[in-house]
């Protein structure tokens, strides 16, 4: 369902900021002025009329200019040919989109190939099943200018005893035995081990997810992940997980399409939001929308938009595989700035339907 965000002309709002700005200024001028003159003759009062009288002319003006600015900026907006941003902007996502004929890609992913095999081998005893890639790069989802290559590691219950032996066990492995020649770092990082890669002088990552499956009959997937706190104040943990139930989160090939053009906004405009509750929120504006989808991949986007401003602020959506991982746990503040995000892309549209480009066409 559409937001109702009313579509003001740039007179209208440009009077109003100019009588604003300009009546504010002439009456703090008038007033400095006065105080001036009482500072050299103590016995003189201020007059609040004058002072008034200087606020009111200076909106006046300020209001008249504002209204023929925003004059000229609504005749010039008339004129402009409306474009067709769906057209524009699917060829914007099919050339930002992850080729996987990119040769980096390709290069990286035969390292997460032999990182797999090394795996295999040096813990074959250990392991409750075989690595595999997952993520977006393996979803279609990817951006060409910003990826990682992500490798889930099922270790059998009885591997270790606990998850935080099995990550560090991992990591030294990897701390003491592997190289590469375009490899530059090992880094600890809240649930997984990043290997740091770095090639034609640009760093790339591959993302090695250790997790310890459950002692359930003929379980191959749920399990626990270490959680490394790294912190004096925090103890680390572990928390549930369950890769089937992550891969089984299936996007359809239109949004796919969204996705990876709100991943581009979420870059393009330091948009404080997940890329997994970007997927969740597209999943759910369409369940909301359902019978109701519009056909044309503007609406879409501008569906999926609205459904993000009008939401973002109380839904509760939490990750598939693990229910106490509440994805829409962060900062109110946050959440404020992308709902204001949001509305600015309506209102924009509104007023002048190419503004879409701006946001998701760079």
């Amino acid at each position: 369902m559409m937001s109702n965000i009313k579509i003001e002309q740039k007179s209208i709002k440009y009077s109003k900021n100019g009588a604003l700005i300009f009546g504010l200024s002439n009456a703090l001028v008038n007033a400095i002025h006065q105080i001036d003159l009482i500072k050299d003759n103590p016995v003189q009062k201020f007059d609040w009329s004058k002072f008034l009288k200087a606020g009111g002319k200076g909106a006046l003006l300020g209001g008249v200019g504002g209204a023929f600015f925003g004059g000229i900026v609504d005749f010039n907006n008339a004129k402009k040919e409306r474009l067709n941003t769906s057209a524009i902007l699917s060829t914007v996502v099919s050339n930002i989109r992850l080729d996987k004929d990119n040769p980096i890609y390709k290069k990286l992913s035969l390292k997460a190939n032999r990182i797999i095999n090394d795996i295999e081998i040096n813990f074959k005893n250990s392991l409750g099943g075989s690595p595999l890639k997952i993520g977006s790069t393996e979803d279609g989802t990817s951006l060409s200018n910003s990826f990682d290559i992500d490798i889930s590691v099922p270790f059998s219950s009885k591997s270790f005893n606990s998850t935080s032996e099995m990550y560090n066990t991992l990591y030294q492995y990897f701390d003491k035995n592997y190289s590469d020649k375009d490899f530059i770092k090992l880094r600890e990082q809240k649930k997984s081990i990043g290997i740091i890669y770095r090639i034609n002088g640009e760093d790339y990552k591959i993302d090695v997810v250790p997790y310890k499956l459950t002692k359930t009959n003929n379980n191959k997937t749920a399990g626990y992940l270490y959680v490394n706190n790294n912190s004096i104040f925090k103890k680390d943990s572990y928390t549930k997980t369950d890769i089937i139930s992550l891969k089984s989160l299936k996007l359809t090939t239109i949004q796919q399409k969204l996705l990876i053009a709100l991943k581009n906004w979420k870059n393009e405009y330091s948009i404080p939001i997940s890329s997994h509750l970007l997927k969740m929120l597209i999943i759910d504006a369409f369940e909301f929308n359902k019978g109701n989808i519009p056909r044309d991949f503007t609406k879409k986007i501008l569906m999926t938009i609205t459904y993000i401003e009008e939401n973002i602020m109380y839904r509760r959506i939490t990750s598939i595989e693990n229910t106490n991982n509440v994805l829409t746990d962060f900062a109110e503040s946050d959440k404020a700035f992308i709902k204001n995000q949001c509305k600015t892309i309506i209102e924009n549209y509104n007023y002048q339907p190419n503004s879409l480009i701006k946001y998701f066409g760079n």
